[in-house]
């Protein structure tokens, strides 16, 4: 009886945590959508890479990397998010900034010289090593770029992901302080709506959507129902932080376990020996 309660109890939790998580990270998909953060997030990205050498406006007007584009764009500032890319293949890259450096008058074989006419000593630098690496094979030196672009870019992906991670937990935390969601007052309600036998647990399926996660929250004891004293709302500012914390896990995580949890349930008890 004692375990059984014990599961039920932490299921809820579980419940609790990844819904509350997947409806942040659906929250913070929809802002990054609406903001084009991903496109705006790259287009520094390549910006720093290419330490705002105008090489960045060359490549972005090209068809490899922004087709949507008219190629027309005169400045950074005048380019366009809403059809600027959210991803570029590595290759496409180093093929657009060959073409940007021949611009379609410099044999590969001469562009040494336009190499070394680059302002920036460090992208000159750089440059020049990958041209002399690859030894008049353009197949080489776009790899090189190629190469160079990918690892960039893993430490862009890797800033965007921790940017991600904080705008979840602050909208995590909006929907704990919301729907008063205080873990430490649900796991005590928990708790006794499992030893009656209260709550009902969700289905165990295909991956749930937001709108599932709402439905499960129903379940939990949550909400408002008074205006509650300071001196309360003081004590349920650590159970909406840890709530909120529960989102740095991540939706499928919680779900995950979910399903390990409920699997272990529904083992049952060890039967005992004869």
């Amino acid at each position: 009886m004692f375990g059984s309660i014990v599961l039920e109890a932490a299921i809820g939790m579980i419940v609790c945590f990844g819904s509350v998580a997947l409806i942040a990270s659906s929250l913070q998909e929809a802002m990054a959508s609406v903001f084009r953060l991903r496109a705006r997030t790259l287009l520094n990205g390549v910006n720093q890479l290419l330490n705002g050498h105008g090489l960045v406006l060359d490549i972005y007007n090209h068809a490899l990397v922004n087709p949507r584009s008219n190629g027309c764009a005169t400045s950074i500032a005048g380019l366009s998010l809403k059809l600027a890319p959210s991803y570029i293949v590595p290759l496409n890259f180093a093929r657009a900034m060959v073409d940007s450096l021949q611009k379609g008058q410099v044999a590969f074989a001469d562009l040494r010289p336009v190499l070394e006419s680059i302002s920036d000593p460090q992208i000159r630098t750089c440059l020049c090593s990958m041209y002399d690496r690859a030894a008049g094979s353009v197949a080489l030196f776009e790899a090189e770029i190629a190469r160079w672009f990918d690892s960039a870019m893993e430490r862009i992906s890797g800033a965007y992901k921790r940017h991600a991670q904080f705008w979840a937990f602050v909208l995590a935390l909006l929907v704990a302080i919301l729907f008063n969601i205080d873990a430490s007052q649900v796991l005590t309600h928990l708790w006794k709506m499992s030893a009656t036998g209260v709550f009902h647990l969700p289905a165990v399926g295909s991956g749930p959507d937001a709108h599932d996660a709402l439905s499960y929250l129903e379940q939990l004891p949550i909400g408002w129902s008074d205006a509650p004293p300071m001196a309360a709302v003081l004590y349920m500012i650590p159970g909406w932080l840890i709530t909120a914390s529960s989102s740095l896990f991540g939706a499928p995580f919680w779900f995950g376990l979910l399903g390990k949890v409920t699997n272990l349930r529904g083992a049952g008890d060890k039967p005992t020996s004869p």
